[in-house]
């Protein structure tokens, strides 16, 4: 794996960009946090109204930046020699997949657009905040191709870093004037990375994403993971992820015994209810299951993970009603809680930005959290101001 450029460098950019806006002082560092099993008290989250600001990280020495590279290199080459999904843990049907880069498409999450095609076929969702209170999610494929993926919305300023994290594409329908800047000074700095948006029309058989009929824009653009990865192909950049953080185990864990989360987003409580004769999880919105179109389905997961993480108001607006892009800081370590076979375990994730496809998931003795192999579905959460309890 290649050492990219730090956050620093990065976000030191993001200032130049955004001084003109009249940003402030820089945001500081959360402070430690000692992980217990089950309950956090999460640290104050930054001042909102912030401009991104450059966050110290530590850099890593030269020994380290080696260790890391070989090591990476090791796993990435033990799970295409045993054709294991990274993301998943599973085997892989057909092995050439693990030779193709994963594909990352935005898909809104709002009651016009629901219910959405494609998430039960992904094999990693994260949802957060947009701006305001809604969530959006951003899904990886890489095991299965979908031909009908969305509706497909604009990329935020989280589309940073998830790339980087996962060493993925990304597929969306644009950005804001005030995001767009600062994802092409990343993409720059991490040149390995890519972005699709330029997806054509609705008669584009070839295009990575199409518009349907049955919806008025800018609802009815759907992705086709399919043309996607041709046009990685096109590209040259349809490479193998450096992503292997994660690690796998069927056997459940130890934990609390759990059979209900709840999350509490502005927009509407996001619940998941343990199935045990599937020993999945299934998710609803407030009252109401959420369906994969595709499938007819209720939207499930092996494993949900609930991730702590400063959420910073930035003065970027999303649109003209003048919402404001919220920067969520995913890099250094929070608070972690994972479910998994109606269990919980708490932890702490960690990421080093400079190293790229690097997001650990450590319990309380900095072991590796075990997942069950089979989907996972991530929800960002705020430091404070949500309620996250469980049954």
């Amino acid at each position: 794996m290649r050492v990219k450029t730090t956050q620093y460098a990065l976000h030191a950019l993001v200032m130049m960009l955004l001084t003109a806006c009249g940003a402030s002082e820089p945001t500081p560092i959360p402070t430690p946090f000692e992980p217990i099993v089950t309950i956090y008290a999460p640290v104050s989250a930054p001042t909102a109204m912030r401009a991104p600001t450059p966050t110290p990280q530590p850099t890593p020495t030269a020994e380290l930046q080696a260790v890391s590279a070989a090591s990476d290199a090791l796993a990435t080459t033990k799970d295409q020699a045993d054709g294991i999904n990274p993301f998943t843990g599973l085997p892989l049907s057909d092995p050439a997949a693990l030779k193709r880069r994963p594909l990352l498409v935005k898909v809104a999450n709002t009651s016009d657009v629901r219910p959405q095609s494609g998430l039960n076929s992904a094999d990693i969702v994260v949802e957060h905040y947009s701006e305001g209170s809604i969530t959006r999610f951003t899904a990886l494929f890489l095991t299965n191709a979908p031909t009908k993926v969305g509706s497909v919305r604009s990329c935020r300023l989280i589309d940073i870093e998830l790339p980087a994290i996962f060493d993925a594409a990304l597929l969306c329908s644009g950005t804001s004037p005030g995001v767009k800047p600062l994802m092409r000074a990343s993409y720059a700095h991490r040149n390995n990375l890519t972005m699709i948006s330029d997806m054509g029309g609705k008669e584009c058989a070839t295009c990575p994403a199409f518009r349907t009929p049955d919806r008025l824009p800018p609802h009815n653009l759907f992705a086709n993971t399919v043309r996607a990865w041709e046009e990685l192909e096109r590209r040259g950049v349809n490479k193998p992820s450096a992503f292997h953080s994660w690690l796998f185990d069927p056997a459940p864990p130890q934990g609390r015994p759990t059979r209900v989360l709840n999350v509490g987003y502005k927009s509407g409580s996001v619940i998941w209810s343990y199935e045990p004769s599937s020993g999945r999880w299934l998710k609803s919105l407030r009252n109401d299951k959420q369906i994969d179109k595709l499938t007819g389905e209720q939207i499930a997961a092996a494993n949900v993970l609930v991730v702590h993480a400063p959420h910073v108001t930035t003065l970027i607006e999303e649109d003209t009603s003048g919402a404001r892009s919220i920067e969520i800081q995913l890099w250094g370590e929070g608070p972690l809680r994972v479910f998994r076979d109606g269990m919980e375990v708490g932890g702490r994730w960690r990421r080093n930005p400079q190293v790229i496809g690097h997001f650990e998931l450590l319990d309380v003795n900095n072991n590796k959290i075990a997942l069950k192999p089979g989907n996972t579905w991530i929800q960002l959460v705020p430091m404070q101001d949500i309620t996250v309890t469980t049954q």
